[in-house]
């Protein structure tokens, strides 16, 4: 159980922002849902892989090497569901099989094959730090570095890792 559920079963805490697995298991234990980020209506970012330009410009092929595993990775969490599973419930320490099973298929069904931060969730973010100079006007494209993926993308990698 996630330090912040436990939180709510000691009596702690009243509330808390709590993600997959998590959610599931504060469901099951009677606790109601104030808020499904899916339902807004707006795009958002959950997920993202940050690093500094420096990083990218200066070990490029560590970063593309990372991208790759990255990706591999991520192949495989969609397409081997049980192995997926296990792996969750050994890392989150989850008992219950049916909750991470749960969880597995909301986040599976959300998840992009090639992740491709959207400019749109960007500007949602943006939009929600209108208290911090110059994120109102900020342009979203400044945060994100697609030229990793783009490489990937020219030399074939992408199209191999998913040939069906």
């Amino acid at each position: 159980m996630g330090l912040l559920v436990q939180g709510l079963v000691n009596g702690v805490i009243d509330a808390a922002p709590i993600s997959i697995p998590s959610n599931i298991r504060a469901k099951n234990l009677g606790y109601t849902e104030l808020f499904d980020m899916t339902k807004i209506g707006k795009t958002y970012i959950t997920g993202t892989l940050v690093t500094r330009k420096r990083f990218i410009d200066g070990q490029r092929d560590t970063a593309k090497r990372f991208m790759r595993g990255f990706l591999e990775g991520m192949k495989t969490y969609l397409e081997d569901e049980d192995f997926t599973i296990k792996v969750i419930q050994k890392w989150t320490r989850t008992k219950s099989r049916d909750e991470v099973k749960e969880a597995y298929a909301l986040q599976a069904k959300n998840m992009l094959h090639i992740p491709r931060t959207s400019i749109e969730g960007v500007k949602t973010i943006l939009e929600g730090m209108e208290k911090l100079p110059g994120a109102k006007t900020a342009d979203p494209r400044r945060f994100i570095d697609y030229t990793i993926l783009d490489e990937l993308e020219k030399e074939g990698f992408l199209k191999t890792l998913y040939k069906n």
